[in-house]
């Protein structure tokens, strides 16, 4: 059995790094946060290999109190003390963290606290060879490694599970994942569409070599062709509403397995078969897609089903938890653990330790509050263009010259943004998705966030059963969980606050700069949408950010705007790279591009055109980088365009 590092030990040599080597100030409130880490990953190796050992134990240590430092300090401490130890009581411990750039500061960071090299990282841009990861007593991956090797392990192939979880003196004991895994929940979705295309896209020869799997695909082809008749027909017939696929005439087909078939058409070439011609970027994005729909296939007909009307299409959806029964539990560090709905759904495998009090005060934060319709992704979307100059013609009215700024949009509108460079000392662009637990603006004295991430009822019924198990069609009308009448927008709304609030702490407000757990003065400006939802998130948001001053902003999401403000427009090149770097494969023209981003044609070609010529020209490289090449026009008609693999 592995031994624990004392509490008591490490919150001494806590308290020594935080205030020695980091400057900072210390506090009972922020000792009482390092004992409960200490316990918390005590408590995980004791238990280990036994019952209890199979518990998460989810750790809320308020932003800034040292959270991933207490992670290092702990690894550093842990390694030093298996030198002292005989083989059996010898610990190994394995960290998961969002990002490789992470990865790669937490193994540094190992390192230099214990004075010898104790940490390593794997992931797709450094990946040891196995015996070296088994020799290693901390061991660091990213989220989707882990989440990877987890989905093998429950599909009966361990090897990379192994590799993680096993080192050279037993199972890891200790396994501590650095922010809550977004992706615990694996979600599969059939469209009508995308059925239709498959099956046009599959080869003759193909569809004869795999009759079986051509048959289940041809089945649920039906089910779809008989739902939309039924609406067509009868508007009332309920099946414009959820409901469970396999109920009465709705009944699924029998399983077939798709490895074969998948496999089968992974390498045929749907460019020169279905357009007539090559190209890499139309073939891997045909492929892709065919891929995702057999995958969904095999998904919903393994096992459960439910019949959703999503827009224009019918859909048959199921969801499952990827954490499997016999894994170890975890120890996970969520900053926003109370506001995040999951754990409550999975209260069966999770304890959830009590944050400890006043360790954080956010007095020194005024957060600017605007209310408006239409902040969600379809309508900041389709009104970017005017919405992005009215918001900075207002910050720059309200803010000086010195300020560091960091927006926080939707991942569609980044590019357009980034457009524009308002006069500010800095001002720094981020997009839904891709934020949590990032340091990359922390010395931004100011947060905008404009336009807020919802989530479906599709996510919500996904989630809620992947954690508590098929429901009935009644639930899907009448959503009950507990003393919550409608949980998925409970789910809806908590899963809101922790992105909102993710996000503000982002900024300089997450480091403490006192004994009191203050932070520097700093601005938050959000536009909230009206009602019960904007509510609830600034409730989250004052419930998680104790002492937050609130205030009104007095800006206007929309509206008529008598001239176009004069905002200085920003490095084209960034904004290119950042536009297709957030596209899917496949071939956009230039003449979208610069409509999309609003780029005059002598900018273009001056600017653009030019360096995308040059091999050897920094955005020409960068976009090679993300597998993006410039094709230009030749000939009479032809349109000059960018191609992404």
């Amino acid at each position: 059995m592995g031994s624990p590092v004392s509490p008591l030990v490490f919150v001494q040599q806590m308290e020594k790094h935080w205030v020695e080597t980091l400057g900072n100030s210390s506090s009972e409130q922020l000792r009482a946060v390092w004992r409960q880490l200490g316990s918390g990953f005590g408590e995980a190796i004791t238990s280990h290999g036994k019952p209890e050992g199979r518990t998460w134990r989810v750790l809320q240590p308020p932003t800034g109190t040292g959270k991933t430092q207490g992670l290092c300090v702990y690894a550093a401490m842990l390694a030093s003390q298996n030198a002292t130890m005989e083989d059996a009581g010898k610990t190994g411990m394995l960290v998961v963290t969002q990002l490789i750039a992470q990865c790669n500061e937490v193994v540094e960071r190992v390192n230099s606290l214990a004075g010898a090299e104790v940490a390593m990282a794997s992931h797709s841009e450094s990946r040891p060879q196995p015996l070296s990861m088994a020799s290693s007593a901390i061991l660091v991956i990213t989220h989707q490694a882990f989440i990877n090797a987890v989905k093998a392990h429950a599909e009966g192939k361990a090897d990379r599970w192994s590799e993680y979880a096993i080192w050279r003196y037993g199972q890891r004991e200790l396994i501590v994942i650095d922010e809550a895994l977004s992706n615990m929940v694996e979600e599969s979705q059939v469209k009508s569409s995308s059925i239709s295309q498959a099956l046009g896209l599959i080869p003759e020869q193909t569809k004869l070599a795999y009759r079986s799997q051509v048959s289940a695909l041809e089945t649920v082809h039906d089910i779809f062709n008989r739902a939309s008749k039924i609406i067509s027909e009868n508007p009332n017939s309920g099946l414009t509403s959820t409901k469970m696929a396999w109920r009465g005439t709705m009944a699924m087909p029998p399983y077939y397995k798709m490895d074969g078939l998948r496999e089968a058409l992974w390498n045929h070439s749907y460019d020169k078969s279905v357009l007539g011609k090559e190209s890499s970027a139309d073939r891997h994005r045909l492929r892709d897609k065919v891929d995702e729909t057999l995958r969904s296939v095999e998904a919903v007909m393994a096992n459960w089903g439910y019949y959703a009307r999503v827009g224009d299409e019918n859909t048959l959806n199921f969801a499952s938890l990827v954490v499997p029964d016999d894994l170890p539990g975890a120890v996970v560090m969520d900053a926003t653990a109370t506001q995040n709905f999951l754990w409550r759904l999975f209260e069966k495998k999770a304890l959830v330790y009590p944050v400890p009090a006043d360790a954080r005060s956010y007095q020194n934060v005024t957060l600017h509050v605007a209310r408006s319709k239409g902040v969600g992704k379809g309508a900041m979307l389709e009104h970017h263009k005017d919405r992005i100059p009215r918001l900075i013609e207002d910050l720059e009215g309200r803010l000086s010259d010195d300020r560091k700024v960091f927006l926080c949009c939707h991942k569609a509108v980044e590019p357009f943004a980034k457009t524009f460079v308002p006069k500010f000392a800095s001002f720094d662009i981020g997009h839904w998705g891709a934020i949590d637990g990032r340091n990359d603006w922390k010395d931004c004295d100011v947060a905008v966030l404009f336009g807020l991430s919802f989530r479906d009822p599709i996510w919500a019924n996904n989630t809620f059963m992947a954690f508590r198990g098929r429901q009935e069609d009644e639930w899907f009308d009448e959503p009950a969980f507990e003393e919550h009448s409608d949980v998925r927008r409970e789910m809806q709304n908590r899963q809101i606050s922790v992105s909102v609030i993710q996000a503000i702490n982002r900024v300089q407000c997450r480091k403490v700069v006192d004994s009191a757990g203050n932070c520097l003065p700093t601005d938050v400006f959000i536009v909230l949408p009206e009602g019960v939802v904007g509510e609830a998130v600034l409730t989250a948001i004052k419930a998680e950010m104790p002492h937050i001053r609130t205030t009104e902003w007095d800006f206007v999401l929309d509206g008529t705007r008598k001239k176009k403000p004069k905002i200085r427009r920003g490095s084209a090149h960034e904004a290119l790279l950042a536009y297709m770097l957030n596209q899917s494969p496949g071939e956009y023209r230039v003449a979208k591009i610069k409509a999309d981003l609003e780029l005059s044609d002598s900018l273009w070609k001056e600017s653009i055109a030019k360096a995308l010529r040059d091999a050897d020209h920094p955005l020409t490289k960068n976009l090679a980088g993300i597998k993006v090449s410039y094709v230009a026009g030749s000939g009479r008609g032809a349109k000059s365009r960018l191609v992404k693999l």
